[in-house]
C-alpha cells in the first residue's frame, strides 16, 4: 500500500503547476498542528508547540485553509495566499494581522474554556470542553502582533460540536474514534476488513447499543450498504443519550418510588387540612408569576409560622410537597426547575 506522501505526490502530479503548489501547501497546512516542531509553508513558519495531547485535540479548521468555519472562528491572520473574499469578510469582524513571508505564527498560551451543550452538565465531558490557543504573529524585524480571535481546539470525539460546524466528515470520524475507544481497538477499519467471526471478544462494559452500532458499521463498510451508515449514526447517538441520561433516569425512577411511599403516608392527612397552604401559595403566585417551588414554600411557611391557630408543620420541604400540584417543571437556563402552572398565574 502506498504511503500518504506517495498518494499526495500522485494526486499532485495530475495538477497544473499553480494547482500543484496550492495542493502541496494545503497538505502541509492540514498537518501543521499535529507536528512536534515548526513547519515552514511558503515562507511563513507555523510553530504550534504546546503542552496538549494532539491525538485528542485538533483545530476546528486548520490555520491557512479556508472554508465555511474560517470566517466565524479562525484567527484573522492574512497570509500571503489568503483569498481576497476572506479578507473582505473579516474586515467587518475586527482587526486583521498581516503575516508576510518571513513571519512566524506561534502559540502564546492555551486556555480551557467550557462550552454550553444542550444537556448542560449531563452532557459528555468532550462535548463540554474546548481549548483556545492564543497566537502571536512575529513579523520580520521582530514586530509582534496578537491575533484575534484565538484558535479553537475540539476533542476528536466532540461529535456534536463538529455537526454544529457543518463538519460532517469529522463528526463521522469522531463517532468512529469514540467506538474505537470504547472497544479498546486502535484501528477499527482494519478490524472491519475481516469477518465478524474473527473479531476479539468485546469488553463486558460495551453496551448492547454500541455492539449493534459496530455491526451496522461493518455492514456499511464491508457490505457496501449505504443506509447502514445512517443506522450506525442513529445507534451511536442513542448509545450516547443512554450514557448521558440512563443513570439519571434510573435514579429518578428510584426517587419516584420513594416519593410514592411518602405520598401514601401524606395522604392520610385530610386534603382539607392542607388546603389553606395551597390557597396561600396561589396568592404568592399571583404576586410573583416566576416564583420557584422552594421560594413559594418558604413564603407560605413564613405566613403560617405566626398563625397561632396553625397546628401543622411550617417546614419548607413538607410545604413544597403540599403545594407542588400548583407547579410544573420547565427548562430554565438548561436546568429543570419548578415554576407555577399557567392557570394559577392569571
Amino acid at each position: 500500500m502506498d504511503s500518504d506522501d506517495d498518494k499526495a505526490a500522485e494526486e499532485a502530479s495530475a495538477l497544473s503547476p499553480e494547482q500543484e503548489i496550492a495542493f502541496l501547501r494545503n497538505t502541509e497546512l492540514a498537518g501543521a498542528f499535529s507536528r512536534s516542531g515548526p513547519v515552514e509553508v511558503d515562507g511563513v513558519t507555523f510553530d504550534f508547540t504546546c503542552d496538549l495531547d494532539k491525538t485528542v485535540w485538533r483545530p476546528d479548521c486548520a490555520l491557512g485553509l479556508y472554508g465555511a468555519p474560517t470566517i466565524r472562528f479562525a484567527p484573522r491572520i492574512a497570509l500571503p495566499w489568503t483569498p481576497p473574499e476572506i479578507l473582505k469578510a473579516w474586515r467587518d469582524a475586527g482587526e486583521i494581522v498581516v503575516a508576510p513571508a518571513g513571519s512566524t505564527v506561534r502559540i502564546a498560551l492555551v486556555r480551557s474554556v467550557p462550552m454550553n451543550p444542550a444537556y448542560g452538565d449531563l452532557d459528555l465531558q468532550e462535548h463540554r470542553e474546548r481549548k483556545l490557543p492564543y497566537l502571536w504573529v512575529i513579523r520580520p524585524g521582530q514586530d509582534l502582533k496578537v491575533a484575534d480571535p484565538p484558535m479553537m481546539l475540539l476533542a476528536k470525539t466532540a461529535t456534536v460540536a463538529h455537526i454544529e460546524l457543518d463538519d460532517y466528515s469529522r463528526a463521522y470520524a469522531g463517532l468512529v474514534a469514540r467506538l474505537e475507544r470504547l472497544l479498546g481497538i486502535d484501528d477499527l477499519e482494519d478490524l472491519l476488513d475481516g469477518p465478524a467471526s474473527g473479531w476479539p471478544i468485546l469488553p463486558p462494559e460495551v453496551s448492547p447499543t454500541h455492539r449493534r452500532a459496530l455491526l451496522a458499521l461493518h455492514g456499511a463498510t464491508v457490505g457496501f450498504e449505504e443506509h447502514a451508515y445512517a443506522a450506525f449514526g442513529y445507534l451511536m447517538g442513542r448509545a450516547e443519550a443512554e450514557a448521558q441520561l440512563l443513570p439519571q433516569a434510573l435514579r429518578e425512577h428510584q426517587a419516584s418510588k420513594h416519593r410514592a411511599k411518602g405520598g401514601r403516608r401524606k395522604s392520610e392527612l385530610s386534603r382539607l387540612e392542607t388546603e389553606p397552604l395551597r390557597d396561600a401559595a396561589k396568592r404568592v403566585i399571583r404576586e410573583d408569576a416566576q416564583t420557584s417551588l422552594t421560594a413559594c414554600a418558604k413564603a407560605v411557611g413564613a405566613l403560617f409560622a405566626t398563625d397561632p391557630d396553625w397546628k401543622m408543620s411550617t417546614e419548607t420541604k413538607w410545604i413544597s410537597d403540599c403545594i407542588k400540584p400548583l407547579f410544573e417543571q420547565r427548562n430554565i437556563d438548561g436546568k429543570l426547575e419548578y415554576r407555577p402552572r399557567p392557570e394559577w398565574t392569571a
